[in-house]
């Protein structure tokens, strides 16, 4: 059997005096099998790491997604927490806002006497309160809220203040009145707001010695949204 013969790589000088390296072929061998292997470990790195870009991908894509779902939830949960302090308002206000009877209608005979219940009138929500109040220097002071649902924007109206002390009361723009409601609805104080506004009233000087005091909103169709009594004791109460 014949055996082949080792071959060796010689490189040459341009001139060609003299050999300047010569490579046997045991390490030419040596030499492909590195070159092979690094080809070998190039390619597998190359699909470890477009694998791995492909999950990155993924993981951005499912952060991103939860993320806007973080958003739409909170957003939820603050639309719903709007809800509950409106609906806590209107609670207190339901609470503290009595109608009053419509001008030349007879006041109601008391619960304990009704023998026949009948068809309850339409009570129109209110648009605006009242609080912080205080009387200092001859001046009432106080604030109008809005209370309307925060999707019904600002609230609109115009307001009317009745100083009483026994038989006699005088309103606040002077208007005209029917059984102690003003009836020139358009007359009285305008106001739109979003969420408060501060206001001062004199009291009118015939009525220095006042024992209560009605606020009186009607909207921009002039009906009655509002009708608040009040003692000049709970004012003193409120201040103090």
């Amino acid at each position: 059997m014949k055996t082949r013969d080792p071959y060796q790589i010689i490189i040459m000088r341009p001139t060609g005096e003299r050999a300047v390296m010569t490579i046997r072929s045991f390490w030419v061998r040596v030499f492909l099998s590195v070159l092979v292997a690094l080809a070998v470990v190039l390619v597998v790195l190359v699909v470890w790491l477009s694998g791995t870009r492909g999950d990155l991908a993924e993981a951005e894509s499912t952060i991103e997604i939860q993320s806007r779902e973080l958003k739409d939830l909170n957003l939820l949960l603050t639309h719903k927490d709007e809800e509950i302090i409106m609906l806590k308002k209107k609670l207190s206000l339901s609470t503290i806002y009595q109608p009053l009877p419509e001008p030349g209608e007879p006041p109601a005979a008391p619960r304990e006497e009704a023998r026949v219940e009948a068809p309850a009138a339409e009570v129109l929500p209110p648009i605006a309160g009242i609080k912080d109040l205080a009387l200092s220097g001859g001046e009432l002071s106080f604030k109008v809220e809005n209370v309307r649902p925060l999707s019904e924007g600002a609230a609109r109206g115009r307001l009317f203040i009745v100083f009483r002390k026994q038989d006699s009361e005088v309103c606040h723009p002077m208007v005209k009145m029917q059984d102690g409601i003003p009836v020139e609805t358009n007359r009285g104080l305008p106001f739109t707001i979003r969420n408060f506004k501060p206001m001062n009233v004199p009291v009118p000087p015939d009525m220095s010695d006042w024992e209560s005091v009605v606020f009186y909103i009607f909207d921009d169709q002039g009906r009655m949204r509002l009708s608040m009594p009040l003692d000049k004791k709970q004012i003193y109460q409120e201040t103090q």
